[in-house]
């Protein structure tokens, strides 16, 4: 759980902790370890003087157990009691016997028995304190020996101050070795940081001209240089793609036009003008909308090309277009059926008068003067109207009818127009 909760940390964070936490289980070691070897020594100082003291009490005892002086030996023995954490002090004569003695032992705690009296200081250590032997003699002849039993209270207190100063220093150190820590690592790390907001960025805008500006030898210099290397391959892959898919949709549409659009006029051709009928008849139907067709058929025209030739009736065809295009709504459909055929798909058209009124202007339009190299091109219009649902719901029927239309309007002179009507 608690690994999880660091991983999930930023990484800044995630280095500091772990940064401290070594650091800081380091120096609660090395306490510990100044802190046990400084109670040792301690003791070993204890130690040391505990005997300096007992020989020191040795020399001058000794005339007093020489002559059986207890009152001066006493008044001697008095004078060490102010040695720290002296809990015992005794003298005692060659039968064992206590000549002089102050203080109590510690509990569970025995004195040396004239058997143990040698040349040599006897010490004996327990976990709370220490005991001292030392012989009392004169002119080579052994008179007894000085007893000490001292305790550890002091040198613990001292460990525990130690200790405690330490951990307040410690406890420092680490404050300190975080805070600048936490300032060379953001340092240390920034490039890794540019690196994260580059790759972020790069991914939510999509743009992969984005670099990382870090450069450097060391191994997060290589690692923005070669990170850098990938987006460029990548930014390049992603221009050819974008390239090849701008070639695929500009084909497409060339096919498109191709396939849909008059190449002279660039008006719907009759592939797209049928799909685009059936369309708006539909939705006519579904939306109870009133819409109609025109079916438009140049008069004249094949005296235009024979008389003056077929550049002619080319531009004749493209100037009637685009007049088509002016006169009609936006929302209409102007389209070329082949040759001199036309047709106007009219959505949403308030009714049967207004597509009237469009068709008088169609016919009137067309009518104005068209002059080609100089020459007045006699051409008009004749335009037959079938409306969508009156005549017909049908795309094809509504079709025939205007084309039915055309004819009589062509039959009543030319240069005019005729609804669609079942009387002949």
């Amino acid at each position: 759980m608690e690994k999880s909760r660091i991983k999930n940390l930023p990484l800044a964070k995630e280095l500091l902790l772990l940064n401290v936490l070594g650091i800081a289980s380091t120096l609660l070691v090395c306490l510990a370890l100044f802190s046990v070897s400084y109670s040792y020594l301690a003791v070993q100082r204890l130690k040391t003087e505990a005997i300096v003291n007992a020989n020191i009490l040795a020399a001058n005892i000794a005339p007093m157990l020489v002559f059986n002086d207890q009152k001066a030996a006493k008044t001697l023995v008095h004078s060490f009691i102010t040695t720290p954490d002296l809990a015992y002090l005794s003298i005692v004569n060659t039968q064992n016997q206590i000549f002089a003695d102050w203080g109590a032992l510690h509990k569970d705690s025995q004195l040396f028995s004239f058997t143990h009296i040698s040349n040599q200081p006897l010490t004996d250590m327990s976990f709370d304190h220490i005991a001292v032997l030392v012989p009392v003699s004169l002119d080579g002849e052994l008179l007894g020996a000085v007893q000490l039993q001292i305790g550890f209270d002091a040198v613990y207190r001292e460990t525990l101050q130690f200790f405690l100063l330490g951990l307040v220093l410690t406890a420092i150190a680490i404050v300190t070795a975080s805070i600048i820590l936490n300032r060379l690592q953001v340092r240390a790390l920034a490039p890794i940081f540019e690196l994260s907001t580059v790759a972020e960025n790069v991914a939510l805008q999509r743009d992969y001209s984005l670099r990382s500006s870090y450069i450097s030898n060391n191994e997060l210099g290589r690692l923005s240089f070669h990170f850098n290397q990938m987006l460029a391959k990548i930014e390049k892959w992603e221009n050819d793609i974008k390239e090849e898919l701008n070639q695929s949709k500009e084909s497409e549409r060339c096919l498109d036009i191709l396939a849909n659009y008059d190449n002279l006029t660039q008006l719907p051709n009759r592939h797209y003008f049928h799909q685009a009928l059936a369309t708006t008849v539909g939705r006519s139907i579904i939306e109870n909308q009133f819409s109609a067709l025109m079916f438009i058929d140049l008069d004249n025209f094949k005296y235009v090309n024979d008389q003056f030739g077929h550049e002619a009736g080319d531009l004749v065809l493209t100037i009637i277009s685009q007049r088509l295009k002016n006169i009609l709504r936006s929302t209409d459909m102007p389209c070329r059926l082949g040759g001199d055929e036309f047709a106007a798909i009219l959505p949403q058209i308030a009714d049967e008068e207004a597509a009237k009124i469009l068709a008088e202007r169609l016919v009137a339009g067309v009518k104005q003067p068209i002059i080609v190299h100089g020459e007045v091109m006699p051409v008009g219009v004749s335009i037959g109207i079938a409306c969508c649902p009156l005549h017909s719901d049908d795309p094809k029927t509504l079709l025939h009818y205007a084309d039915l239309a055309m004819y009589q309007a062509k039959k009543a002179g030319k240069n005019t127009f005729c609804v669609y009507s079942e009387k002949k």
